[in-house]
């Protein structure tokens, strides 16, 4: 039997192919799948996914007693899965503790995690083991089909949920249509979606406003149908992979003790993506793997049933947005914005105290960016700006930044701790208030790791680059 250019084999060890050869000679019809799947690659990714979707429920079905036997195990795989962040190693025989970085901060780029990497290998045992890797393997695919096709659109400066850069756009592409009730642990949930962010269609015609509402409820309504049709079944799946990584991060961040039971699982490699001078995370399990909690992923793989008659939007929805706009007048839209702006100016001006002039403040921050942010133009005139309106009362509007990303955020945070009750004055829950809202990331006021890196070593700046910052005003 032909296996050699099977998907799956990227996800196993090199020993265990053995293994999986003799079991898919005995399944023929797994095996068929699985190479079935191989020769649709030229479809697009709604077909591939309706078909993984349709094989991975019948898959289930067959051997329902083996993957119930070990569900806590296969939910711990992409448990694990969702909490890798892919950091980079000197050796390849370090702890999991011993993540190198450079002169600007981690030496591996933090945009890369699952679905994109898939930075494990399962060791196979028995046809037990194969039976959960074919699972796993049928996970992996589908999550990587639905980032390929939410990415399209995706807002990166939202952090744990999808959010589209335009959504006008986003919804006219069949793939997201098609895929899009996949995102959601029921129709119910759905509906509530869709209800937060019809604010945010920006319909060119606001004379058809009804009308383009209704054609967004038909395409919702359309595609149950398209499910069942596809998959025979009537029932969905949440693969919402931004909400699964992002509770499984804070799960992980919040549990120390975590870290000290993946070690043992934790084997860096050099991967060719990557500069080969550095070990990539990456992990070997087996079906003994677990993880000590699966709270945060215990609704993974959980079907949730629909009906045919489903609608999103009344008949009518829109009307009330119609009236406004045929109500507005550019008087009415001045005076919403100086309310405002004198809200935000009332609510952030306080959060951060300078003891020094303005002049030193901004040399400093530039010096800061240029060091360690890869002298960001646009972010220093950013923090320039934010520094002008905290320090001069006749300026209302709060400037915000899409230039900072969470790691970010943490090394400022970090960076602040040297001149607390000096240079500045703040307490460290209204500086991260601040820094998140000015990052419009305001989702990440509460992330208690933000809060943590203000006194963490991991953050703090090389001695000789905080010297020379520090003679810039002192």
């Amino acid at each position: 039997m032909e296996i050699d250019d099977l998907t799956i084999l990227k996800y196993i060890t090199p020993e265990s192919v053995d293994i999986l050869r003799t079991y898919l000679e005995k399944d023929s019809r797994t095996y068929s799948i699985l190479e079935k799947y191989e020769e649709i690659s030229y479809l697009g990714s709604s077909e591939k996914f309706f078909f993984l979707f349709k094989e991975h429920e019948k898959f289930i079905n067959r051997n329902h007693e083996i993957l119930h036997k070990y569900s806590d195990h296969l939910l711990s795989v992409m448990g694990l899965l969702f909490m890798i962040e892919t950091n980079g190693y000197m050796t390849g025989n370090c702890s999991i503790f011993d993540p190198a970085y450079g002169e600007y901060g981690r030496i591996i780029p933090p945009d890369n995690s699952f679905p994109e990497d898939v930075n494990i290998e399962y060791k196979l045992t028995n046809n037990d083991s194969v039976i959960c890797i074919i699972d796993i393997f049928f996970n992996i695919e589908i999550n990587k089909i639905m980032r390929l096709v939410m990415e399209r659109y995706q807002d990166h400066s939202f952090y744990g949920k999808a959010e589209f850069l335009n959504y006008d756009i986003a919804f006219n592409d069949l793939d997201v249509i098609n895929l899009y009730p996949f995102l959601f642990k029921g129709t119910k949930e759905l509906q509530n979606h869709m209800n937060v962010i019809s604010e945010k269609f920006n319909f060119f015609d606001k004379k058809k406003i009804i009308d383009n509402f209704q054609i967004i409820n038909n395409k919702i309504h359309l595609v149950f149908a398209e499910i069942t049709s596809r998959t025979k079944y009537n029932y969905i799946k949440c693969y919402n992979y931004f909400n699964f990584r992002f509770r499984a991060l804070r799960y992980a961040d919040e549990n120390d003790e975590l870290l000290k039971h993946l070690d043992r699982f934790f084997f860096p490699r050099k991967l060719n993506k990557y500069d080969p001078r550095y070990y990539i995370t990456f992990f070997i399990v087996s079906i003994d793997f677990e993880l000590p909690d699966l709270e945060f992923v215990k609704d993974y793989n959980k079907k949730y049933y629909f009906h045919d008659d489903i609608n999103i939007f009344h008949s009518v929805y829109g009307y009330k947005e119609l009236l406004t706009h045929i109500d507005e007048v550019d008087e009415e839209n001045l005076l919403k914005n100086d309310i405002k702006n004198m809200l935000n100016s009332s609510k952030y001006k306080n959060l951060l105290k300078v003891n020094i002039d303005l002049k030193k403040t901004i040399i400093l921050f530039d010096g800061f960016i240029d060091k360690c942010l890869y002298g960001n133009k646009q972010l220093k005139k950013d923090f320039k700006d934010l520094f002008k309106f905290i320090t001069d009362e006749s300026i209302t509007v709060f400037p915000t930044t899409n230039e900072l990303t969470v790691e970010n955020i943490k090394y400022i945070m970090r960076f602040f701790r040297n001149y607390k009750s000096i240079e500045f004055d703040y307490s460290i829950s209204d500086l991260q208030y601040l820094l998140t809202h000015f990052a419009n990331k305001p989702e990440e006021d509460k992330n208690t790791s933000i809060d943590r890196a203000h006194r963490m070593e991991r953050f703090k700046l090389d001695r000789k680059i905080q010297n020379e910052l520090n003679s810039l005003i002192r």
